[in-house]
């Protein structure tokens, strides 16, 4: 029966899922988003589908992000939308059945009681043998970086609702925090620009199109003026402007600064002679959030040290989740399961 279980990675996302399959690479790249009918407390869509009725639906209907923060806020809901996505990654219902080996990214300072409501939540999900790995750490082994090598190597992994900042050496994590701070902190900094500056209401669908397409961390970096489809706060009606990048700047570097604190409080907390190697090989940044254009700039700028944002970068840790699996042999399932 072995031959035929499954071994999984996922990367429970506060704003997207990433789950690979041994052999076949990455099989579900979905919204973390889930619309329930309010009264029967009944499932109507998950994914892709439930995030493209984000204020669209009348009051009966509700869309859920029921992961914050990197841990499970809405237990039923995350558990509902687990064994929707391993339904969609194993076809197969034989291995389905016999419950997959999974391999699970949690944030790098979860608690010990966030940590159980996660492995409870993938036990009723379906998953068989439940394995976890430090986010930090998985990004760093699939952003193709050594972690065996005794230098030191540092990997900012920017999530949908948290940060996970660490620097690594020898197939461990030396220091590390996590800052609660992400894609959707820059979303809600966006929004709360238009709102504050022009009256202007966006969504959140907006908030994120303009941050992808048009907003940057840093001057110069994006300069064409782009026009903005929104409501009036006042009349309720729609209006259009016409805004410059360079004016969200600093409100997405108040969004940012967090982050920035949290790279010199792990700096400040790691040996000299890594910090060394840090200084010299540069930081390796990783998530979707590290696509933010400037991002990596403004690092630069406020740490003095070079910034790289790792190929593909928002599969960075599922990807280097299911490497680690893949490296483990049975014995050291078996230690990790008897802990």
């Amino acid at each position: 029966m072995g031959y035929f279980r499954q071994n999984i990675a996922m990367d429970l996302g506060s704003s997207n899922v990433y789950v690979a399959v041994e052999r076949k690479g990455i099989a579900v790249r979905e919204p973390s988003v889930v619309a329930v009918r309010e009264k029967e407390g009944e499932v109507v869509a998950i994914g892709r589908a439930a995030k493209e009725m984000v204020g669209k639906t009348d009051s009966e209907i509700s869309t859920v992000y029921p992961i914050r923060n990197g841990v499970i806020s809405e237990y039923t809901i995350t558990m509902n939308m687990i064994s929707y996505f391993l339904d969609h990654a194993i076809k197969n219902p034989i291995k389905r059945i016999l419950r997959p080996d999974v391999i699970v990214a949690i944030p790098c300072e979860i608690t010990s009681v966030e940590k159980r409501a996660v492995e409870r939540a993938l036990k009723e999900a379906g998953a068989g043998r439940i394995f976890f790995v430090d986010s930090p750490l998985a990004a760093a082994v699939g952003a193709q970086l050594d972690i065996s090598a005794p230098n030191g190597k540092m990997v900012v992994d920017i999530g949908g609702g948290i940060t996970d900042i660490a620097v690594i050496s020898f197939d461990g994590i030396v220091a590390s925090c996590s800052v609660n701070v992400g894609g959707i902190a820059f979303d809600e900094a966006i929004k709360n620009y238009f709102k504050r500056e022009y009256k202007m209401v966006i969504g959140d669908a907006t908030a994120e199109k303009i941050k992808i397409q048009n907003a940057c961390a840093y001057r110069d970096i994006r300069i064409t003026p782009f026009e903005v489809s929104a409501t009036d706060l006042q009349s309720r009606m729609p209006v259009e402007r016409q805004v410059r990048p360079d004016e969200l700047i600093k409100p997405l570097s108040e969004a940012i600064l967090p982050i920035l604190d949290g790279i010199r409080t792990v700096l400040e907390k790691t040996p000299p002679e890594l910090a060394s190697d840090i200084f010299e090989r540069g930081i390796v940044l990783t998530g979707g959030g590290a696509l933010l254009e400037g991002l990596d700039v403004l690092i630069n700028k406020a740490t003095g040290i070079n910034v790289v944002i790792a190929d593909k970068a928002q599969e960075c840790v599922v990807a280097g989740a299911m490497k680690i699996f893949r490296s483990m042999t049975n014995d050291r399932k078996n230690e990790m399961m008897s802990k």
